[in-house]
């Protein structure tokens, strides 16, 4: 069985795949580990070695510092050069197949069905790194053989996810017995996402011979933010308004 090698474990996607492995052989690379058989900083070249000279076949790459700040400069002048130089890097040691994770903000401010195929037009700094390097994949995995699978993720939610997100938010307000919630008005149509269908999406492609390309990662079933936040209500068993 090849191993698949899954860069940015401990975040919140990682975790997931972690939990969805079953049978499957993963070695989790990450920052926050501290043996070396499982260190991995992208934004530290030496501490590619143990990864590299293990001569990975199968990678799905999630590290991408940063987040959830959007717009913060980094993502183009730092994680942009050090994706590249990576995947330069597990192209010489002889990997097979890769699997990136972007996301839906490449196409931009779009309304309706979202397809592959769309023209992207990202807007914010994050988005306009994660589509170049999109194109750059294309680029360089093509010309060397290289199999990829790029995924532009919808609204992810579920076990595990940034506290201050709306459903974490949303529960500690029911907890601490508020009777109200602050939003907006949750109109805008959102595809909200569990984060256990993204991770077995991802180990999906990483270990199918035939997937190629881009894939959108959603649900496909437009909710809006207030039909979320409604339901999320009616299941954990809140009052508040």
């Amino acid at each position: 069985m090849t191993t698949i090698h899954l860069l940015g474990s401990s975040g919140f996607i990682g975790r997931a795949i972690q939990r969805a492995t079953g049978d499957l052989s993963v070695h989790c690379w990450s920052h926050k580990q501290s043996n070396p058989e499982n260190y991995f900083d992208l934004f530290d070249p030496s501490s590619w070695e143990s990864l590299l000279q293990k001569k990975p076949k199968i990678v799905i790459l999630l590290s991408w510092p940063g987040l959830p700040n959007y717009e913060d400069k980094i993502h183009i002048s730092q994680n942009l050069p050090a994706c590249v130089e990576l995947i330069d890097r597990l192209i010489d040691a002889g990997m097979q197949r890769l699997v990136v994770t972007g996301t839906c903000y490449e196409y931009g401010i779009q309304n309706g069905l979202m397809i592959e195929d769309n023209l992207t037009d990202p807007l914010n700094c994050y988005a306009i790194a994660k589509d170049a390097l999109r194109r750059t994949i294309a680029n360089k995995c093509t010309s060397n053989g290289v199999d990829w699978c790029w995924t532009r993720i919808f609204y992810v939610y579920g076990e595990g996810q940034n506290p201050k997100s709306l459903l974490p938010s949303l529960y500690k307000a029911i907890d601490s017995g508020d009777k109200y919630f602050p939003m907006g008005s949750g109109e805008q149509i959102r595809d909200f996402v569990h984060v256990s269908e993204v991770a077995a999406q991802l180990l999906r492609l990483a270990c199918s011979n035939n997937a190629k390309g881009v894939y959108n990662i959603g649900s496909g079933k437009p909710r809006s933010i207030l039909q979320f936040v409604d339901e999320a209500i009616s299941n954990y068993g809140g009052t508040i308004k």
